[in-house]
């Protein structure tokens, strides 16, 4: 067989990867390593992490179900929820799995089914199209199939990924999106180094849209897109140096491509792993070579224990600068960011902590673009789905150029919490060349009607015997919903319920 029938195989294959932590449970790990009470050497930047599981040669066990209601009771809000869509009224999500392990081998069955009321809501020139009909869909889930190898893993996975140190957003790879089937190369734990310590995850998918539904990227509304299948291909890595504890450096690189595209490539690399080479940036500005979508990002996570205090940031390009005049006259082209940080404020007489923790996203285009047009970050001129599986942003799915200002404040005792988040979110303030008029330079190329939603929302989670509930409601003035005049109000509930088998 040749080498490209197999990994034709292995895509169109059902995808499984090992054990995982899912992202909730990396959140509170994290957590931990604040308090300097887990490895310092884990950048906690690619989840889904993989447990290590070495005590016995084989084992089953039967995952925890969970079922995740999400309700709006105005218009379409919320993200960081797979398989769910931006949709109004209610919408659940079910699923259920068995992990087995033998010897190196691994296997994780837990496929995830939705069902979406997608109810009518309002629309406007804008934003928002109404299907008038439900929606259910099954995924694979959180399946994998992997073969570790010591501290590498390979296998086939079909789990969501999350790329970069942010928390409520990531530029690059998040869950927001339902998981794609894809290959992964990948670390299990961080690799030891005499430099350091270095984690990786190296994935080719595939990916698929509806084009009978609407887009996130075209502010939710269908979208003329090429109905074929796109090949995927990313990497992310990240170094945490052995002078500088706790500091950790990191890069993610994505290139997609039409499969019919591809098979105009030659060479191995050329076709399926073209993060490694030097020639993307030439492609993306040649439109006469062959049409592909490339973005990048580096970040850093600077963790100090001693004072339970960590800061971090991502920032990105979703097009390669041409050449380094390019870079340093137009530096903020085409370009996102992310900056965060967390604190703990420990009490050791009743075991509490205090969680402040703040998120600051910069999705929407500099003023540069009013003489340079770069497009939304996830749209773009070669791939018309852009960087979306099944019509859903893979990055930050706050919205389309949108930016997002978050602070929280929670109660934390044991793994149960309660808290408060505050969040603002400017929706698209610089419209791209093909929505805004060009009296708009007048006015620097910004929307005259802004879109704005201000949030305040309650959130908790608690272990009752073998069942976790985790809850959040939102209560959100939109104000100039869907940049018209006038403001909405939205109730935004999301409840989550875990059970968990007992151990025999």
């Amino acid at each position: 067989m040749r080498i490209e029938s197999l990994f034709f195989f292995l895509l169109c294959s059902f995808s499984t990867d090992a054990q995982s932590v899912p992202l909730d449970q990396a959140q509170w790990l994290r957590i931990q390593q604040l308090k300097g009470k887990s490895n310092p050497s884990i950048s906690y930047s690619v989840r889904s992490l993989n447990q290590s599981d070495s005590s016995k040669i084989f084992k089953v066990t039967v995952l925890p179900v969970n079922v995740t209601g999400k309700f709006n009771s105005h218009s379409p809000y919320g993200w960081n929820d797979a398989g769910m869509i931006m949709a109004k009224g209610l919408q659940t999500m079910v699923s259920a799995g068995v992990y087995a392990k033998w010897g190196p081998l691994s296997i994780q069955l837990q496929p995830e089914f939705y069902y979406a009321a997608n109810s009518p809501y309002p629309t406007t020139v804008g934003y928002g199209y109404n299907t008038g009909k439900s929606f259910q869909k099954t995924y694979l889930g959180q399946s994998a199939i992997k073969l570790n190898l010591g501290p590498i893993a390979v296998g086939v996975s079909s789990q969501n990924n999350w790329w970069g140190p942010g928390q409520f957003s990531s530029i690059m790879m998040s869950n927001n999106a339902p998981g794609f089937n894809h290959i992964t190369i990948n670390s299990n734990k961080p690799i030891k180094t005499p430099i350091g310590h270095i984690e990786f995850q190296l994935v080719m998918g595939r990916l698929s849209e509806d084009t009978s539904n609407a887009f996130e990227n075209n502010f939710m509304r269908q979208a003329a897109a090429k109905n074929e299948q796109r090949y995927f291909n990313g990497i992310m890595a990240s170094y945490q140096p052995k002078w500088i504890p706790g500091f950790f450096l990191g890069v993610t690189r994505t290139e997609q491509i039409y499969f019919s595209n591809q098979a105009l490539k030659s060479g191995f690399a050329s076709k399926y792993l073209p993060v490694f080479l030097a020639s993307s940036p030439v492609d993306n500005f040649n439109t006469s070579s062959i049409p592909s979508d490339g973005a990048f990002s580096f970040f850093t996570r600077w963790l100090l224990p001693k004072h339970q205090v960590e800061f971090y940031a991502e920032f990105a390009y979703n097009d390669f600068k041409k050449n380094l005049r390019d870079l340093s006259v137009n530096t903020s082209h085409a370009s996102a960011y992310i900056l965060g940080f967390n604190k703990i404020i420990s009490n050791e007489v009743n075991d509490i902590d205090w969680l402040v923790t703040g998120e600051f996203t910069q999705m929407a285009q500099t003023s540069s673009y009013v003489l340079r047009d770069a497009g939304n970050f996830y749209d773009h001129y070669f791939i018309t789905q852009g960087y979306t599986h099944q019509n859903q942003i893979m990055g930050a799915g706050s919205g389309m150029g949108n930016n997002v200002q978050t602070i929280q404040l929670k109660r934390i005792s044991g793994k149960n919490f309660i808290g408060i988040k505050l969040q603002n979110i400017k929706q698209n303030p610089s419209a791209d060349s093909v929505i805004r008029p060009l009296s708009a330079v007048n006015t620097i190329g910004t929307r005259s009607i802004k879109w704005s939603d201000i949030s305040i929302g309650f959130l908790g989670s608690k272990q009752f015997n073998q069942w976790r509930i985790n809850a959040e409601i939102q209560l959100v003035n939109r104000k100039n919903y869907g940049w018209e005049k006038g403001n909405a109000f939205n109730v935004f509930t999301q409840i989550n319920g875990q059970y968990f088998f007992k151990r025999k």
